[in-house]
């Protein structure tokens, strides 16, 4: 496949990794040097300037060098009220504890903000900053199991599943670790700049396939860029089971819109209709399937919700212009 080439005359999306006391140094240097050769793999280029997908700062309250809890220093590039980010990257804390300091306090106040203007803020497993923050409540969220005893007790509303690798919600994107930073890093890919760049920046970073259902998460984004919160309810309802998904009405009855109402919204928000929607994401997991997995294709269709594998493959055709046997044979020898 040939290679686009980046146009250097667009402003690549700003990306703030927050320095806190006591974070873990290595989970914002993984986050930001993961970042900055994204865009050597799309060029094929070792020349991180002239092929920079993101422009990454480090930021901090202040100017002064930010001591991880091993010692190393970091020193914020940018103060965090200079700079008006489109992604915010809040790095794993060591033993964070359920009180809230005085600069967790300030750097939840500034994510808030940064929320409430439409940026994006990725915990790389520092859900507990943004529980803090307020920005979780009534949210699903991952992080370290160890803080599911301070989730639990200080945090109630925030719907805890340090099992999930990484959840997806309102740009709010958390995952469960240090060791999924280029799962994150891919989304934000995927979501600026496409999938296939988000494909080929795994396949050079990720020691493990992703699970089907988690690789959805990533590539269905694409139809969640919209602020309708309804839609996005309905999304999520939608999404977690393929094989029966809900009726209209149903569905329109839990997110408290009309079947009229929400059919307009959705494709509004996402220029698909409920089936074509539904399409979509069976497709796009049936593709994650093939490229992580040795399933036969009849149990692909079957995890995907066709009906049959003839179904599955007509589908699959129309769609990637390859059958999925082809697909998978091409996908193992590139």
């Amino acid at each position: 496949m040939k290679r686009q080439k980046l146009d250097m005359n667009r402003r690549p999306p700003l990306v703030a990794i927050v320095l806190i006391e006591g974070c873990w140094a290595s989970s914002a240097v993984l986050a930001r040097e993961l970042l900055q050769a994204a865009g050597t793999l799309h060029a094929d280029s070792v020349d991180l300037l002239a092929n920079r997908l993101f422009d990454v700062r480090l930021v901090g309250t202040g100017r002064a060098a930010v001591r991880s809890f091993g010692g190393m220093t970091l020193k914020p590039e940018a103060r965090l009220d200079e700079i008006a980010p489109d992604v915010v990257i809040v790095p794993a804390q060591f033993a964070p504890t359920a009180e809230t300091t005085a600069a967790e306090a300030c750097i939840g106040a500034w994510l808030r903000a940064q929320h409430e203007r439409g940026a994006l803020i990725v915990s790389l497993a520092g859900a507990l900053l943004l529980a803090k923050a307020g920005l979780l409540d009534r949210r699903e969220a991952t992080g370290l199991v160890s803080e599911r005893t301070i989730f639990r007790s200080r945090f109630p509303l925030v719907r805890f599943l340090p099992s999930r690798r990484i959840v997806a919600s309102d740009r709010l994107i958390t995952v469960c670790g240090i060791g999924p930073t280029p799962d994150a890093c891919a989304y934000l890919i995927e979501h600026f700049h496409g999938a296939a760049d988000a494909r080929r920046f795994l396949r050079h970073t990720s020691t493990e396939g992703l699970p089907a259902r988690e690789q959805t998460v990533l590539w269905s984004s694409r139809f969640k860029r919209h602020r309708d919160a309804p839609v996005l309810a309905a999304q999520e309802l939608v999404e977690r089971d393929l094989h029966a998904p809900p009726r209209l009405g149903w569905l329109a009855a839990q997110v408290g819109l009309s079947e009229r109402s929400l059919q307009r919204r959705l494709a509004a928000a996402t220029g698909l209709n409920l089936r074509q929607y539904l399409a979509e994401l069976r497709l796009e997991r049936a593709e994650a399937l093939l490229g992580s997995s040795e399933l036969a294709l009849i149990h692909v269709a079957q995890d995907c919700g066709f009906g049959s594998a003839a179904a599955f493959t007509r589908a699959f055709a129309a769609r990637f212009g390859v059958p999925p046997g082809a697909y998978r044979r091409e996908r193992r020898r590139g």
